[in-house]
């Protein structure tokens, strides 16, 4: 049987050669958090009702991340039937189309007719994480669409419609934001994500990675939205306003309440 790090393993190394979405890798490490928790049964039951609420994210994120992990042939699974009968889940270990018969799910039995067509080690097929493979790393240079893990330096007009037609992404920072009291609607996000890269155009910010500025920009609206009543001065007729104190003896006090 194999272990959830020959697993790990196989998820990175196909990530290295078409690298998975944020929402696939999330379901990903969390059905073999559950495979593991469920002691490695398989099928296992996986409701999507709990996969919306521990991935924090809609149910057609998780449903869309599902579909491409199976077309990856990393799990295979079958639909709910409503409650009480939630979706089956299975983790595979191997996903090319070249090798989709040799498919081996987690407890699936090695009978003599599957044998035939399966490699001589299976182990061959999971290299260890730190070998390093020149044809994967100039695939991924050569993508024209780096992930937000990439660390490739994209130009401000690159990364502007990126960020701001980014509709999960969105959601994902509207719940990080509310947790820390902010309140955006869709259209106030919209907002300050615009101000966001007029402010980084003011300041001469010719690029940056896209994670990074991802980051960046959900510190930068956290800060403005916390800061936006400190530092603030009263001010009457454009001067700051003040009190002149006349008064030099303790008598000059009297009857002022």
């Amino acid at each position: 049987m194999m272990g959830i790090y020959d697993y790990m393993n196989h998820f990175w190394f196909e990530n290295e050669n078409d690298p998975c979405s944020l929402s696939e890798s999330a379901l990903y490490f969390y059905l073999l958090y559950e495979a593991n928790r469920q002691h490695w049964v398989t099928p296992f039951k996986v409701s999507t009702q709990m996969l919306v609420a521990r991935l924090n994210t809609s149910k057609q994120n998780v449903m869309k991340a599902r579909d491409g992990l199976r077309k990856r042939g990393l799990i295979g699974f079958s639909k709910g039937e409503g409650k009480g009968k939630p979706a089956l889940y299975t983790l595979c270990l191997t996903s090319t189309d070249e090798e989709k018969s040799q498919t081996l799910p987690l407890s699936q039995p090695l009978t003599p007719e599957l044998s035939k067509s399966l490699p001589p080690k299976l182990s061959q097929l999971l290299p260890h994480s730190n070998i390093k493979e020149e044809n994967n790393k100039e695939e991924v240079k050569e993508d024209n669409s780096p992930s937000p893990n990439s660390n490739i330096v994209l130009t401000l007009s690159e990364l502007r419609p990126k960020l701001l037609n980014d509709s999960s992404w969105h959601q994902v920072l509207s719940s990080q934001l509310a947790k820390n009291g902010i309140i955006l609607n869709a259209e106030a996000l919209s907002q300050e994500l615009t101000d966001f890269f007029d402010m980084l155009e003011q300041k001469g910010c010719k690029g940056k990675e896209e994670a990074d500025c991802r980051q960046y920009a959900f510190n930068w609206i956290n800060y403005n939205h916390k800061n936006k009543n400190y530092g603030k001065e009263s001010k009457c007729n454009g001067k700051a306003g003040s009190a002149e104190i006349s008064a030099n003896r303790p008598e000059d006090y009297n009857g002022v309440c």
